[in-house]
């Protein structure tokens, strides 16, 4: 019997983006200050939504419990480091349903900024006891929706545009005008249960009606997508993304129910610009049968289960998307990098440490470098107390495909003082400090940057350092592991099947520009720049304009300034380092 062969270099390519979590951003929410309500904090925080908008300002909106019941907001005018108290949007009040004396309680709000400038947001509501009953529970759920036109300042009255059980509404804007609302569209019960689907209503004239009407209805819903087995269906919790280039449309789904939960959850589903999720019938076959079929529908990830999928598309066009569940077996909130088509999410990577019992998250772009990421968190102060929700929010940074252009000298090292990221490579999930990269050439060195920023330096040997370290493969002629500390000493390997041979230490010293102390734990230091000129001769010879590298990216820190203090790794998520066509390329230009 024969092994199956190995992939080649050039059929592993898994894209153009990783991203690497900053642990240095990473906050959590417990409690918050409300600066609008007859209470002065807030301690149960849920379903976090965090966006850029136009002005630079980050809007965060949330929830108070898990299935409602109010309504927040809080903004950051500083690139998430700091937020405003939170304001009060819309209150739970007692009420009249079907059943008789009830609560009017609401859940689930998610927002977009138009091109116009002006944020629409909306929210699930419903009657407590009255979505309950079975028979009229058409009639004691559905949609509002506010307006602002001030970047969050200030909020229109609240509007109902919808009637219908439902749950988690979300936003998607079309070149044309045409804004959509995407819904799980929970209308029909059958043996006391929901047999959801979810259904898009549509508007085109800036949200003022709904399928042509101020308030439109569970009639009015075009399904998109239902996922059937064993006679129910549901799937659910969309959002949407506009694929560049006139690709299309494509919403990730949980595809799940509390008596079936699906291995394929979760899902995306696409649809073209020309059809639009139109059809002839207005979708009452899917409702009926379930669908759209394969790939029009597909699994995101075959080593992947979760569920509450949100996502979000970068500036250069992949698309993202954050779910939280079990990937190869490991719980967590996990993200996805996609394509520019929406499909082919790989290059996995862990939003948060502590986030294995993480639910309900959200993740946008918030420039072309970062991304932010959120979770809810389901928590006990004590054993005895009551389960409560506190939020985690945490950047990540875009490490891209490089070009590189050859250059006549060796190029120049920024400051650590007045250090410019824009465009670098970065590790920093590992706390503390963090690590970036830079790369350059010319036709006698392969020059390798990096900026280490720690407040304690340590340095004995390059493995035994505060360091970042690179494994570099060519197509055909090996790969080798290169480190460089604060001392200015590197070491680069070689790799020879299962081990690394040492072809030199200080092949020439690195030029190093120390900001702090070496060794000394007492120091407050901000780290080192080191600038490693690598002989191509060591390297497999000179390079051709063309040629594309591929480069994993690792950083080492240590836990103190003693030789045998422990020295911890960190690599780039989403990467194998057994499989060069996994890394990210940097191209000779």
């Amino acid at each position: 019997m024969f092994a199956a062969a190995l992939p080649a270099f050039a059929d592993i390519h898994r894209g153009d983006v990783r991203i690497a979590w900053d642990q240095s951003t990473f906050q959590v929410m417990d409690s918050v200050a409300v600066s609008n309500a007859d209470y002065k904090i807030e301690p149960n925080l849920c379903y976090p939504r965090a966006k850029h908008l136009s002005d630079g300002s980050i809007l965060l909106s949330f929830e108070n419990d898990h299935y409602g019941w109010d309504v927040y907001i809080r903004k950051s005018y500083d690139g998430g480091k700091t937020w405003t108290d939170a304001r009060l949007l819309r209150k739970s009040h007692d009420c009249e349903s079907t059943v008789g004396a009830d609560k009017k309680v609401f859940v689930n709000p998610d927002y977009i900024q138009l091109a116009s400038g002006r944020i629409l947001m909306a929210w699930q509501w419903r009657y407590k006891k009255g979505y309950n009953d079975l028979p009229n529970t058409n009639r004691n759920c559905g949609i509002e929706m506010i307006y602002s036109d001030d970047s969050g300042e200030t909020w229109s009255e609240p509007r109902e545009v919808y009637r219908g059980r439902c749950w988690e509404p979300a936003f998607l804007e079309l070149p044309s005008g045409e804004i959509q609302m995407y819904i799980t569209d929970s209308q029909e019960i059958k043996d006391k249960g929901s047999f959801a689907c979810t259904s898009v209503i549509r508007s085109f004239d800036g949200g003022k009606t709904w399928q042509g009407k101020e308030m439109c209805d569970n009639l009015d819903t075009e399904p998109i997508s239902r996922t059937r087995w064993n006679g129910r269906g549901m799937d659910g919790m969309p959002t949407a993304v506009l694929l560049d280039g006139g690709r299309g449309i494509v919403v990730p789904l949980e595809t799940w129910s509390g008596r079936d939960v699906y291995d394929i959850s979760p899902i995306v589903v696409r649809t073209t610009m020309d059809i639009n999720w139109k059809t002839a019938d207005r979708g009452a076959a899917l409702r009926a049968n379930g669908g759209p079929d394969y790939p029009m529908k597909k699994q995101v990830n075959k080593d992947f289960k979760g569920f509450g999928p949100y996502s979000c598309k970068l500036s250069s066009g992949e698309m993202v998307i954050l779910s939280n569940g079990m990937y190869k077996n490991e719980s967590g909130v996990w993200v996805l990098v996609g394509d520019k088509d929406g499909d082919n999410f790989n290059c996995v990577s862990s939003a948060f440490d502590d986030g294995a019992d993480g639910y309900w998250g959200s993740i946008d772009a918030l420039n072309a470098n970062e991304l932010m990421a959120t979770c809810s968190y389901r928590y006990r102060e004590t054993p005895e107390s009551a389960q409560r929700y506190k939020i985690m929010l945490i950047k990540g940074w875009l490490n891209r495909s490089r070009t590189i252009v050859r250059s006549k000298k060796a190029p120049a090292v920024q400051s650590l003082r007045e250090f410019k990221p824009d465009g670098l490579w970065m590790l920093g999930k590992g706390f503390p400090g963090k690590v970036y990269v830079d790369f350059a050439y010319d036709p006698r060195y392969f020059y390798l940057t990096s900026y280490v920023f720690t407040d304690n330096i340590v340095s004995y040997s390059p493995e035994n350092s505060d360091a970042a370290q690179i494994l570099l493969n060519r197509a055909g002629k090996g790969t080798w592991k290169i480190t460089v500390n604060a001392k200015g000493d590197y070491t680069v390997y070689k790799e020879d099947a299962s081990s690394w041979k040492l072809l030199c230490w200080e092949y020439g010293k690195a030029e190093v520009k120390l900001f702090g102390s070496v060794n000394d734990d007492a120091g407050a230091d901000v780290g080192y720049s080191a600038l490693a000129a690598l002989p191509w001769d060591l390297l497999g010879g000179a390079p051709k304009k063309g040629e594309q590298l591929r480069i994993h990216l690792r950083r080492i820190w240590k836990s103190g300034a003693k030789v045998k203090a422990k020295a911890c790794r960190e690599a780039t998520e989403g990467e194998n380092p057994d499989y060069p066509g996994e890394w990210l390329g940097v191209t000779l230009k």
